[in-house]
């Protein structure tokens, strides 16, 4: 007994003592990746220091100085608003993160959230109230509001408490500038830099203002003393090189990256400098060529690899990037690189549609690491694309755990949401996003869409607004506004912002397009048609502003209008097909076909490809009654614009009224072979076995041919998979199918009839007797109408 105690004390101690070094080893390599990553970012070697920080992140996911430093990192590299989602998440997580309080802040003062920005300093003072940065974020906020006297107040308390802080001093220079004192900021600036010869942020403020005056000289002067006073500051390299870049030095800028690489030959940011300038103003090719070389005499290097893996993909070599990453996954296996490779080779896999691959890599990732962020992301995708809800809203919930900022994540949770049918968790998340990146203009819009669909008009009208107050020149935000007004018959506010648009973009035909348009619904056709040749005067090709014009004329009954217009325009554009098009139309309706006739042929001399005029051609020839003729129009159109989808369906009905359903079955064959992965294709062939050629083997062959079409979202499509199901007495399942259809679909007469007919053989009377009375009562001569007819009889 004491034996067998005394061993399971033992035991608890060796368990709890690994315990213990596990932990400790954990802990040993996040101070490690840590320390070396803050040393990292202090060399300005951005890409190993956010690396490092990675690393720390997958130790410890919840480490908020880590993401503080990371976001630190990002703002280093220019990368504002990722650094800002990093920043915000530790405000989120941390509330006594006064520094992150502060960068979040200052991002919010230079997007001018003035409001938010005092929010966030206020809060960062009251827990540190001589905290410097504070201080001068708080006269910024306070400049920025016009109030200079409290802004010169709070910058001369910055430095009552540090004399020589440069964070104040450039604050009050900035002040000077605001008041159009611009000599008293220069001399502030030189006066500082004076004093502290060594101060590089003074030389930059003043350099920033030389350049706005266009001094370029002096600017420059600026950019190189700084990179004099630390040549081992690569972002002092790419200052002045970007500076170089853009005053139009480009052999100078190349020099300046050249002698960086060559200053901090162990610095990868330097190379990426290089490589990415080689890339962008010369060629991928030549930065590949300079990039082999360092890779060989560094070849653990993986910053140089994954840089090697963005060339071939701009060359759009896509098999030398896959062998690249290929190369990384066998050299780290499952470490931290491994499990990026995998990643980044499982994105490439699904933009090449080899999802088995893909699913495949992203399975090794989550099986190494369940929380990879990336990894869940994708899976988290797959899901919703299978039409696995639940499953995809699980991973996209995970990565938010860790990454609550993330907005491309709450995006994706929003629509799986909306898929789900829970509306206000889209919303709750889309209002997210916005509060995150006020300035995401289709964020805005998005979430106005969403409020529109609930009927909350008033807050969908206030997103749109907002987007225009941040972002004042939104075209799409006015167009959004426009058509809020339209939906309200509000047609003067409608023709106000039009007016707008014009005054915004006098030159551009988009104001006076939205003004017809206006005049249009609210059936001002006269004015509608001035306004719409204001457009075309401005855009003399446009074709929507003479589609909509010629749509007034012959709503007004002016078709000789209509067509003067037209011959008008192809005077002076021969080769308007849309005008040709436009004007067969204007003749057809008139009845007058052999004109409409020649119009149409000469849109397709234009443009010989184009399915429209193949289809108003066979029409005229219908209007002659000559049925032959229309099929042969659709047959030559079907040939010369690769199958075309709709002018197939147009000759199927044409066979299908004579009774030829081989003929449809052959034409609908071929179609799916021309075009196997065009859902429509299949949707045509499978539709047509499924009613004409229901045996047992043609069902089993349509089940097979629709089953990607199940995690379909379109109604028309699903349709046809419960339709199938039916067929071959699948009835539960063609029944939940059907449901979802009607739910998005509610007045879809054919489904109505399908959903009848399944209750029907489900013996379930009352629900068949309802569905079916629908379809009836559509009045619409379908496919199934006798059967529908008859079936209500039945019962």
């Amino acid at each position: 007994m004491t034996t067998k105690q005394t061993i399971l004390k033992n035991l608890g101690i060796a368990i709890l003592t690994s315990s213990l070094v596990a932990c400790n080893s954990a802990e040993e390599s996040k101070a490690k990746y840590s320390k070396e990553g803050k040393a990292y970012l202090a060399s300005g070697d951005y890409e190993k220091a956010a690396l490092a920080f990675k690393n720390v992140q997958q130790i410890d996911p919840k480490d908020w100085e880590n993401h503080y430093q990371i976001g630190e990192v990002l703002s280093k590299q220019g990368k504002i608003e990722a650094a800002f989602k990093e920043y915000s998440m530790v405000t989120a997580q941390d509330d006594n993160h006064v520094m992150a309080k502060v960068r979040v802040g200052q991002i919010m003062l230079l997007n001018r959230n003035v409001e938010q920005a005092e929010k966030l300093v206020d809060d960062a003072l009251a827990k540190d109230p001589n905290n410097l940065e504070a201080l001068v974020l708080k006269a910024g906020a306070e400049a920025a509001k016009n109030n200079n006297d409290a802004a010169m107040a709070l910058v001369e308390k910055a430095l009552t408490i540090k004399p020589d802080e440069t964070s104040a001093i450039m604050m009050m220079a900035s002040i000077q500038l605001r008041m159009e004192k611009q000599d008293k900021a220069v001399s502030i600036l030189k006066e500082a830099i004076a004093k502290k010869p060594e101060d590089i942020q003074l030389y930059s403020m003043l350099g920033g203002i030389y350049a706005r005056n266009k001094q370029y000289p002096e600017a420059e002067d600026m950019l190189t003393a700084i990179l004099k006073i630390n040549p081992k500051e690569v972002q002092y390299y790419k200052h002045l090189a970007l500076f170089q870049i853009s005053t139009n030095q480009l052999d100078k800028a190349e020099a300046t990256l050249r002698d960086a690489v060559q200053n901090l030959p162990e610095n990868d940011t330097a190379k990426s400098m290089l490589l990415d300038f080689l890339q962008e103003k010369r060629s991928p090719d030549v930065a590949i060529a300079e990039l082999l070389p360092m890779i060989e005499k560094h070849a653990d290097d993986y910053v140089l690899k994954f840089k090697l893996v963005n060339l071939q993909l701009a060359k759009k070599d896509v098999p030398g990037a896959e062998t690249t990453l290929k190369e990384v996954v066998e050299q780290d296996k499952l470490g931290p690189n491994g499990i990026v490779a995998r990643n980044k080779l499982a994105s490439i896999y699904v933009q090449t549609k080899r999802t088995a691959e893909a699913k495949q890599l992203n399975k090794e990732v989550l099986d190494a690491n369940p929380r990879d962020s990336e990894a869940l992301t994708l899976r988290g995708q797959f899901y919703l694309a299978e039409n696995r809800i639940p499953e995809s809203i699980s991973d996209f919930r995970s990565v938010l755990v860790d990454q609550p900022n993330n907005t491309s994540v709450l995006r994706l949770l929003a629509s799986a949401h909306l898929r789900n049918n829970e509306e206000s968790l889209a919303r709750e998340n889309m209002e997210k996003v916005v509060g995150f990146t006020p300035n995401d203009e289709s964020a805005r819009l998005e979430l106005a869409s969403l409020y529109l669909k609930a009927g909350q008009k008033d807050q969908a009208k206030q997103q749109i607004e907002n987007l225009l107050k941040v972002n004042p020149q939104s075209l799409k935000g006015f167009e959004a506004l426009f058509k809020f007004y339209l939906s309200e018959k509000q047609w003067d506010k409608a023709q106000g912002v039009a007016k707008q648009v014009q005054e915004l973009k006098p030159k551009d035909a988009t104001g006076y397009y939205m003004s017809g348009l206006g005049y249009q619904v609210a059936n001002k056709l006269e004015a509608s048609i001035e306004a719409f040749q204001q457009a075309l005067n401005k855009k003399p090709d446009a074709v929507e502003p003479l589609n909509e014009m010629i749509k007034s004329f012959m709503a007004l009954k002016q078709p000789d209008k209509a067509l003067a217009k037209l011959q008008q325009i192809v005077k002076q554009q021969p080769d308007n097909l849309i005008a040709y098009n436009l004007m067969g139309g204007v003749y057809l309706n008139g009845q007058k076909f052999s004109e409409a006739k020649a119009a149409f042929t000469k849109a397709l001399e234009i443009k010989p490809d184009w399915y429209g005029p193949y289809r108003s051609l066979a029409i005229v020839a219908m209007s002659e009654k000559n049925k032959t003729q229309a099929m042969e129009y659709l047959r030559k159109g079907i040939d010369k614009t690769d199958g075309n989808f709709d002018l197939v369906v147009d000759l199927a009905r044409f066979y299908q009224s004579e009774g030829q359903y081989d003929k449809v079955q052959a034409l609908f064959e071929e179609s799916y072979k021309a075009h196997p992965d065009s859902v429509l294709a299949v949707n045509n062939l499978a539709s047509f076995l499924s009613d004409h050629e229901p045996t047992p083997a043609s069902l089993e062959r349509a089940a097979k041919l629709v089953e990607p079409l199940e995690n379909s979202s379109n109604p028309s499509l699903l349709d046809t998979v419960g339709w199938i199901a039916y067929r071959q007495g699948n009835y539960d399942k063609a029944k939940n199918i059907l449901l979802k259809v009607l739910e998005a679909t509610p007045t879809a007469y054919v489904s109505q009839y399908h959903l009848g007919m399944i209750y029907y053989k489900l013996n379930d009377i009352a629900q068949a007797k309802e569905h079916l009375q629908k379809a009836v009562d559509s009045k619409v001569h379908f496919d199934g109408f006798s059967e529908a007819k008859d079936t209500l009889s039945k019962i």
